[in-house]
């Protein structure tokens, strides 16, 4: 099963890009009938370290917001694959993907493929609706997925080759 963690305040602006995407990840696991569950959360806790080590969990995408402050940031969605070997253990309520990965690994005995796919924001203020920048690459996606060039989640957002 894939697992979508979405993370996000859609009552702040840009922080809600995030679960929009989340939901669009969501209906393409679905169209290619895979096995997939959404969970969304406004922050990280080590409490989701249990839901990642579920026994049928085999792949974890998580989805937020990232923070673009430079005309030299690229405002488009970024994906990275992930291991629990970049991580660090965390103390505290709010952890990053890496350190959930981390505990899923160490407590459970369970390390499935993990993604961390950020969209870019720009504007986090009280309220709703995206800015340009977060819209217009969720709009990209959108245009992606709808032409079916996506093998979601293990080629990352890259079209698919032909064999």
């Amino acid at each position: 099963m894939i697992l979508i963690v979405a993370c996000g305040n859609s009552l702040r602006r840009d922080d809600g890009a995030g679960l929009l995407l989340a939901e669009k990840l969501e209906r393409l696991c679905l169209v290619r009938r895979s096995n997939v569950q959404r969970i969304t959360v406004q922050q990280l806790t080590p409490e989701l370290a249990d839901i990642i080590a579920g026994a049928e969990v085999s792949d974890v995408v998580f989805v937020d917001t990232g923070v673009i402050t430079t005309a030299n940031d690229k405002p488009n969605i970024q994906v990275q694959q992930m291991s629990p070997g970049n991580a660090s253990p965390s103390s505290g309520h709010h952890m990053d993907p890496s350190a959930l990965m981390l505990y899923a690994c160490c407590l459970y005995d369970k390390r499935p493929r993990a993604w961390q796919v950020s969209v870019p924001g720009v504007d986090f203020g009280h309220g709703e609706g995206l800015s340009e920048i977060s819209r217009q690459a969720i709009v990209e996606v959108s245009d992606l997925v709808a032409a079916k060039m996506l093998d979601f989640p293990a080629s990352g957002f890259k079209e698919k080759t032909e064999d």
